[in-house]
Order: C-alpha cells, then structure tokens, then sequence
C-alpha cells in the first residue's frame, strides 16, 4: 500500500457561505487569478508528473477536529474514498476527483482573494464535513477498517484515479468552479438558483442518467403528527399546525428538477431546503401523504441535487462517457484545464 506522506499544521484564513458561496463569488467579478500565483511559497509547491502523477501542493484540512497540512494527491485520494464507492468505474472515479480537486482550489482562490475566515474552519481551507465542504477518510489509518483484505487494491484504485488527472481542474472564463456534487439525481439536477438562491452559469439542471441503481433513490420517512408539529414550531412558532394534517401544506414551488424551492406550511413559506435540513429528508424532490396523525414524505434522489451526480457519473461511465465528458455533461460550458 501507499505510504501516505506525515503531515504537519497549517493555519489559513477564508469565507465560507453555505454552501459554497463567498462574498464576491457569482457577481462577476473578484475570482480571477494569475495562475502561476497559486505557486506560492506559503500555500503550496507543485512537482506535478515529476513523482508518477504526485501533486505537492498541499491544502489545510480540519479533519476530525484537527487542522492538518495534507499533501493534494493524499487529500483527494481520501475524498474519494469517503465520497464515492471505490468499485465505481475509473473514469466515474476520475471525474469525481477532478470535481474534488477543482472544488479544493476554488477555496484555496478565494482565501488569495481576501475571503474572510470561518470560524467553523479553524482556519483551515475545508473540513471533512461532508454537509459543509467535503468528507475525507485518512487512508493511511483507516483504509483497512472501511475495506478489510481489499485495502491495498482499493486504495491503488483511487491514487490512481487522483495522480492520472493530476492538476486538472474545471475552469469558468478561467476561474475554477465551485464544482459541488452530490450522491444522486432525479432524472435531472437541480439548479444553484433553484436550491440556493445564486445563479452560476455551469450549475443549471441538466438530465441525468442512473439515479434508480443508487439505494438512496427512493425513501419513505414517516412522522406523528405531534413530531412534525414539535420540529416545525421550534423553527417557526408562528406556524399554525391545528386541524387535520392534510390541511397543513399549501401552495408549493417546484425546480425543473422536480425540487420543493418553497412551500406555504401553517401558513408560513418555507424553503424546501430548510424542511429538508430539519427533517433530515434525503432531498427537496418530495411528495407526501397524510393520515389523521401521520405524514409521510417520498424523496427522490439524494443530497442537494446539483452540480455533479455521482451515480450519474457512474452510469455515463458505463456507456462510455469519458471523465472529461462526464465533468462537461455536469457543468456545462466550462473547460477542463491544467494547473500550470
């Protein structure tokens, strides 16, 4: 197995707006960057394809409470293995590790670009918060705990899916992208409009493919009435919640996607994002059915919905989508580029 190379601390400062959105970000302007100004002695030093596809540039991790240096390659090999199954096919693995590693640098700019820091970072670039930045699992540690006697070929599998792409990024008007992902789609993404509330011109709702081979794809999730009642009145005591349940949701807004953008419940407009985040819904793609003391919510798909779909990427791989196919399919109008 791979040694993966010891870390040593790192502190870094940077904003973090949720889910990926900086001030400055998405008006235009503020993001461009000289591209050899990314080689500084203080953030990082690149020896791309020198040591096999190895990438030196190292990114600070708050990883399980501590704030770690990680050389990219050891970095990215751990997203993969935290974010997407191991046996997916290589160019599905590929293109979810140039997504990861385009997602990296985009945060690394911001910091070049005067963002301000997030306190929930302790100062470091991302965290192995999946909800907020992206998971990570140390291989080095843990590889054998997740996958037993496969450890070695597994781990194998995503260095290379790492150091074949190495230094690649998706690029918009020749800024990295906030190239977000999720587990799996409905028949289409959502929108970055639809599900945040800012436009990007490469996060739209595009068709995609293989949803129905995730387990995720479809759930049921049922509550009493009294655990609704308690959960949304926390959030918004104004919310009336009298009467029979079928009463209770009015008037809703769906994405192209098929996601809930807002919904009247109690008399109240809440967002379709916040109802998931409360009830711990797989998606905003919901529909729901009630009894005299139950409800009943049926997603579609899992995670926000936008950006790339993992399982989407699977599916395009197995009809012999390219990575590089697959990351334009995902963001559309951008361009895969080189780190120089």
């Amino acid at each position: 197995m791979r040694k993966i190379f010891t870390v040593s601390l790192l502190l870094m400062t940077i904003a973090y707006v949720l889910p990926f959105v900086y001030q400055g970000v998405g008006s235009g302007g503020g993001l461009k960057v000289d591209w050899p100004q990314w080689q500084s002695d203080e953030q990082q030093q690149t020896e791309e394809t020198a040591q096999g596809g190895r990438e030196e540039t190292t990114v600070s991790v708050l990883t399980e409470g501590e704030v770690r240096d990680i050389p990219m390659t050891d970095y990215l090999a751990g997203v993969l293995a935290a974010e997407m199954p191991a046996g997916f096919p290589e160019e599905a693995l590929r293109a979810q590790a140039v997504a990861a590693r385009t997602y990296t640098y985009y945060k690394i700019q911001a910091l070049e670009n005067g963002g301000s820091n997030d306190a929930a970072h302790q100062g470091a670039v991302v965290c192995d918060d999946y909800t907020h930045c992206k998971a990570y699992l140390d291989l080095e540690t843990r590889a054998r705990e997740r996958w037993g006697d496969q450890a070695e070929e597994y781990t194998e599998i995503l260095y290379d899916a790492v150091e074949s792409t190495a230094g690649e990024i998706v690029t918009y008007e020749e800024q990295p992208i906030a190239a977000v992902f999720h587990s799996t789609s409905s028949e289409k993404t959502e929108s970055a409009e639809d599900v945040w509330g800012s436009a990007y011109p490469y996060l739209v709702s595009v068709d995609s493919p293989g949803g129905e081979d995730s387990p995720e794809y479809e759930k049921d999730v049922t509550f009493s009435a009294e655990e609704f009642r308690k959960i949304m009145q926390e959030q918004y005591p104004t919310m009336d919640l009298s009467g029979a349940p079928n009463t209770w949701f009015a008037d809703s807004n769906r994405s192209e996607a098929g996601g809930i953008i807002d919904v009247e419940v109690g008399g109240v407009r809440v967002k379709g994002t916040q109802i998931r985040t409360l009830l711990g819904l797989n998606s905003t793609n919901f529909t729901l059915t009630t009894t005299g003391d139950s409800i009943t919510f049926h997603t579609i798909g899992y995670g926000h919905g936008v950006g790339l779909s993992q399982y989407g990427a699977k599916a395009l791989a197995e009809q012999g989508k390219t990575y590089a196919e697959i990351l334009a399919w995902y963001y559309p109008g951008t361009t895969l580029e080189k780190v120089s």
